[in-house]
């Protein structure tokens, strides 16, 4: 098939008509007086001149789908800087290529699908070409454009490599057995299913139009397999692709999935267990044209073959929100914060923060009372801050972090930029690890808090994830900031649900005002609701329903439209009459389809309480005012008393079933099909437009609630979902947390026009915001001018464009996480000016291990996948797997250490599958849900295999914890071991090769860290160089002799043998003495009786406290000899001379003991003769 091309649907069927002459309540979804209204309640395109103008329609060249991989080009170009739309040379690229970003669809549309020339996508820097002048609104078209590509790409890949599937596979009417999962050339991968049919339709109160759709499935995921695969979850991304073979068009309507229905729960509308189904809402809820062509497909007026593609992991709100949000920005010209800073006119401006401008009201100071303990409020003058002193003279400055260091427990560091982020309206602090970023965050909310003047307004929390913004939360509420509200619904802890704002509105009583808002709004979206349903029921059935024929037979059959709506006709006066009559319009309609007699009150009004039950349950609502439906019943008896009594000859009424059915035939025929499904497409889009208008009401209520707050917490992505109503509550303060790992485009979203004080805590040289596209990271030659991983706080505190100076910017220095020579590493490498506090001295040396830092060097290569299977895609190194496994369970064994104490980390996903799927029968394993979910949607791993890693399945204290580094960041553990997975010949590094990313590994761990790969093959990364360097040397055991020669497990006997009585020459005569009276079996069933034994009395000779090590080791007698060598490894590298010190005897001889225990019971021959 040739010059297949995107296919475009004819007009609308429907009148234009201006929105003034027709009834504007009814358009709005609810009209009190109902088909009796003078004005006009035609289903028509509405044109409406004060609305914002629809985007213009460019004229561009068709573009073809073509058989060709869709490849990047072969000169490394990934991008076009030749203007958007007609500014381009050669014109514009496809159908949504538009120079205002307003107009932009933010899902990719079928030509732009198909297009295969470059995209515009601007650079960051100021000195770059762009078609708009240096300002805010520039500043937001290159947001807006890298972060669509960035979340799009993927997204036109997918839908150009499944169109090609399409279009290449044969027509088949049922595909029983095929593979669902699918690759692109460029390695993004998807799910497609084939055999797609459009099965019926809903309507939905929230969603509007839902659309069941059936497919094949094939046997891997019959019964419940489906729902399991995840690969259909609530609120994912879906494609339904279809080919018209008659003209040769492609058509792309993007979905949303709303529920997955396995093949058990189609087995009663199949007849067998071959066929699944999915339901499925617009991504676009103003998409009327694909509504259109789906609707048209169903009743057979088009005659598309279509597949239904799956893209794993997309949740449409995790970008829509933001980009929408930028997009109202830009079109509304709307002024963020600090946007001179942000997006200066210049580049050569100078950024010099103001301070915040509440206060440089008369008199404003801030109270750090709040810092102080009780007694020492006590004893002591309030303990103020004068914004405008601190900022001007230096001896004031000085002497308040004096009284700061003598009346509170902040550290110097941490005094410094408290008073620093108080007196900058735009203040960003940078934390290295353990620094105590949060507890500045929350010190800054008490004070700002604590100083507020009547008519305060809330403090915005923000962080870019949900459990980011639980911790911060957390913390505030445990430093007594009770008043919280929590915006969102991703948080998993269960003390937030109180503070939830469904929960806060709860209670809470309506003004006059708002009832009557709220109601209003109720009814429209309830009017709407019953007009979709009865249409799709229309389009369901064979039959046309009351709404669908409605206007066709007031217009031609003026007689029997009177004499239906006569009997609906309902005193205006009372709005809970209409509203409960209106439930169940159509009725009598019906009541006449069905044959019912008019002299039949009885039965008339028998169904009209059927019709309102129905669709009571349809809506959720509940209708309890008995008075209401008994006047209503009364109305519609006498009405039709009334329709009876009239005496007209040729009454509706007075004909036959069969004379009925005929007619109402007749009528459907006159009613044309591509009408019908053109009139539910409009219904929906007033429907989804009443949604929006009742949340806006919602809007109004909950901004009401919000008010009295001190903090309302809530994400990146909230803070755009909820814009209107945050900017309600006219907020002054937002504190944002691990502000370094936010995109500026989402940061953006959060400047609220009213913000006068921005406060960014992070650090931007740990782990950068997250990209799909690697063309646009800083941290490749291509992405280097786009920088769409670099923060707002990373640009302002290390701008790349020349002439930009830096912001000034806040340094906390002083850590309390890690053991000195752990933080030597950071020192040495990125943070020369980090302190120690003195706590970390008395963190207690690892048991069992002579050091604290250790780099387990190896030269064992990574792991060489089949390139078919679905681990191809990451890294793993088998060697590094069982030496870390050994590692953790000598510590466990130690009874020192729980699992949680331990954490092991790795950059790649294949690792952190190879460690599950190895510790899964060991211990109870906890994976972040991030994790988890990166390692189910790559393939690595099974829905079971991944099923640990919930909290509630078994408490963490007995969880160890995996990890990969970049969703590790915030966390920290007693010891972590640090798996680097790359070794190869080709020097490959991979992800660790940023200084970001080594960072962040390096600096979890608080007693102990260790690291296993190979050295040498790092050697060309700058930071590792630096980490391997003579000055950390005594610090970082990282040299392979004397520890790469004891891997064999042949050497055990011959070291064991040979140096034990000459190293330790107490344990050996101890042995021989204790071995001399003691029968030791080699049977496992006595081995345990005599190693505890020998346990006993070997630990009484060794002068220390006797630990019970045996019964763990027992139990885990069968290890791998890599382990044994291991241990051996770390006993004899012991200098001899250190033997006599007793604090380094006992961090050896439970190595000792347990690798002889071990020996004892896994084979009783490996212990030498002399033992014996």
């Amino acid at each position: 098939m040739t010059n297949v091309k995107a296919s475009s649907l004819s007009p609308s069927t429907l009148r234009k008509r201006s929105l003034s002459s027709l009834c504007i309540d009814y358009v709005g979804g609810f009209c009190r007086h109902g088909d009796n209204c003078k004005k006009s309640h035609d289903i028509c395109a509405i044109v409406d001149v004060d609305s914002p103008p629809e985007a213009p329609v460019l004229e561009s060249q068709p573009n073809f789908l073509s058989l060709e991989p869709r490849l990047p080009l072969s000169d490394g170009r990934f991008f076009d800087h030749d203007g958007p739309g007609d500014l381009s040379s050669a014109g514009a690229r496809h159908q949504n290529d538009h120079v205002n970003i307003h107009h932009i669809s933010i899902l990719p549309t079928t030509d732009e699908i198909l297009c295969r020339r470059l995209p515009f996508v601007p650079e960051k820097s100021l000195n770059h070409q762009h078609h708009l002048p240096d300002c805010q609104g520039r500043h937001l078209d290159i947001n807006f454009r890298q972060l669509r590509y960035d979340q799009v790409e993927s997204i036109i890949d997918i839908c150009y490599h499944a169109s090609q599937r399409l279009v290449t596979s044969p027509s088949q009417p049922e595909v029983f057995d095929y593979e669902v999962r699918s690759e692109t050339p460029q390695g993004r991968r998807y799910s497609l299913f084939q055999d797609v049919e459009i099965v019926e339709l809903y309507f939905d109160e929230r969603k509007g139009i839902i659309v069941r759709l059936s497919f094949s499935c094939p046997p891997a995921l019959r019964g419940r397999h489906l729902p399991l695969s995840r690969l259909f979850e609530k609120g994912m991304l879906a494609a339904l692709i279809g080919i018209d073979e008659t003209c040769t068009c492609l058509s792309t309507t993007m979905l949303e999935v709303f529920l997955c229905q396995s093949t058990e729960a189609m087995k009663v509308r199949t007849g067998n267990e071959l066929r699944a189904s999915v339901l499925l809402t617009f991504a676009n809820s103003q998409d009327s044209e694909g509504v259109r062509r789906l609707l048209y497909n169903m009743q057979d007026l088009l005659s598309e073959r279509f597949v239904l593609v799956a893209f794993p992991g997309a949740l449409l709100a995790g970008f829509s929100f933001c980009l929408k949000k930028i997009q109202d920005l830009f079109s509304k010209k709307t002024k963020i914060a600090f946007s001179s800073l942000i997006a200066p006119s210049a580049a050569s401006s100078s950024p010099i923060p103001a301070p915040p401008q509440y206060t440089t009201a008369k008199d404003f100071t801030y109270n750090c009372d709040v810092l102080r303990t009780t007694k020492q409020l006590e004893k002591h003058s309030p303990l103020t801050l004068k914004p405008e002193l601190m900022i001007a003279n230096k001896s004031y400055q000085k002497e308040f972090l004096s009284l700061l260091a003598e009346n509170t427990t902040l550290d110097d560091g941490q005094a410094t930029a408290l008073c620093e982020n108080l007196c900058r309206g735009l203040a960003f602090t940078q934390g290295p690890p353990g620094t105590g970023k949060t507890f500045l965050g929350v010190t800054l909310a008490k004070v700002i808090l604590a100083s507020r003047r009547p008519n305060h307004k809330p403090i915005l929390a923000v962080s870019m994830t949900n459990h980011a913004l639980d911790s911060f939360l957390g913390d505030l509420h445990s430093a007594g900031i009770t008043k919280l509200a929590r915006l969102g619904r991703g948080s998993k802890e269960v003390w937030i649900k109180q503070y939830q704002i469904s929960e806060l509105a709860h209670g809470m009583k309506l003004t006059q005002v708002e009832r009557s808002e709220i109601q209003y709004a109720r009814l429209q979206q309830e009017g709407l609701n019953k007009e979709g349903v009865g249409w799709c029921e229309a389009l369901n059935q064979d039959y046309i329903s009351w709404p669908a024929i409605r206007g066709h037979l007031k217009v031609n059959y003026k007689a029997a439209f009177d004499s239906f709506v006569s009997l609906e006709s309902i005193d205006e006066a009372k709005l809970s009459d209409i509203r409960l009559a209106r439930k169940a319009g159509g009725f009598a309609f019906e009541y006449w389809c069905q044959g019912g007699d008019i002299k039949d009150v009885d039965q008339l009004l028998e169904r009209f309480e059927t019709m309102l039950g129905s669709n009571d349950s349809l809506s959720g609502m509940e209708y309890t005012d008995e008075r209401s439906k008994d006047r209503v019943l009364a109305t519609i008896a006498k009405n039709a008393e009334l329709v009876r009594s009239s005496g007209r000859e040729n009454d509706v009424w007075t004909l036959a079933l069969k004379e009925r059915k005929a007619l109402s035939m007749k009528w459907k025929e006159e009613v044309s099909p591509w009408t019908i499904i053109d009139q539910a497409a409009e219904i929906h889009r007033r429907h989804q437009l009443a949604v929006s208008r009742k949340k806006d009401v919602n809007h109004k209520i909950n901004a009401r609630c919000l008010a009295p707050q001190d903090v309302i917490g809530l994400t990146t992505t909230a803070c755009a979902m909820n814009w209107p109503l945050i900017e309600q509550l006219d907020v002054k303060t937002v504190i944002c947390e691990e502000a370094g790992e936010v995109m500026e485009a989402q940061t953006l979203c959060t400047l609220f026009p009213t913000i006068e004080h921005a406060i960014f805590i992070g650090d931007p040289q740990q782990l950068r915001p997250q990209v799909n596209e690697q063309s646009l990271s800083l941290e490749t030659a291509a992405g280097k001018g786009y920088r769409l991983d670099e923060s707002l706080f990373e640009r302002m505190m290390f701008p790349s464009t020349p002439g930009v100076l830096p912001l000034a910017t806040s340094r906390l220095n002083l850590q309390r996480r890690m053991r000195p020579e752990i933080a030597n590493l950071m020192r040495a490498t990125l943070y020369p000016f980090l302190q120690d506090h003195e706590s970390t001295y008395n963190h207690p040396l690892v048991a069992g291990m002579v050091e604290s830092l250790w780099w387990l060097d190896h030269q064992k290569p990574e792991d060489r996948p089949d390139p078919r299977s679905s681990h191809s895609k990451s890294y793993s190194n088998s060697f590094e797997v069982d030496m870390t496994i050994g590692l953790v369970q000598y510590l466990v064994n130690t009874n020192e250490y729980d699992f949680n104490d331990i954490a092991i980390l790795t950059p790649y996903n294949g690792q952190l599958a190879a460690f599950t799927q190895k510790l899964s029968g060991t211990c109870s394993i906890w994976l972040s849900e991030k994790d988890r979910e990166n390692l189910i949607d790559e393939g690595l791993l099974t829905e079971d295999e991944a099923k640990f890693g919930k909290k509630a399945d078994v408490g963490m204290s007995s969880m160890l914890r995996l990890a990969t580094i970049d969703n590790f960041q915030g966390e920290e553990a007693k010891v972590v071991i640090l798996s680097i997975v790359r070794s190869n010949p080709e020097d490959r590094i991979g992800f660790l090769k940023t200084s970001n990313r080594i960072n962040v590994g390096c600096s979890r761990a608080r007693n102990g860290f260790y690291i296993i790969g190979n050295a040498s093959f790092l050697r060309g990364v700058e930071m590792w160089s630096d980490i391997k360097s003579p000055k950390l040397e005594g610090h970082f055991r990282h040299d392979a002799q004397g520890i790469r020669k004891t891997f064999t497990p042949s050497k055990i006997q011959k070291i064991s043998s040979k140096m034990l009585p000459v190293r330790f020459p107490v344990v050996h005569n101890s042995l021989v003495g204790i071995a001399a009276r003691k029968n030791v079996m080699r049977h496992h069933s006595t081995a345990e009786w005599h190693v505890r034994s020998l346990a006993t009395e070997f630990m009484k000779l060794a002068g220390i406290n006797a630990l019970d090590l045996v019964a763990r080791t027992v139990a885990n007698a069968c290890m791998s000899s890599y382990r044994l060598n291991f241990l051996v490894a770390m006993c004899i590298n012991q200098p001899a001379q250190n033997i006599k010190k007793t604090r380094t005897l006992s961090a050896i001889l439970p190595s000792i003991l347990y690798f002889w225990t071990a020996a004892i019971v896994k084979n009783g021959s490996a212990l030498p003769k002399t033992y014996q």
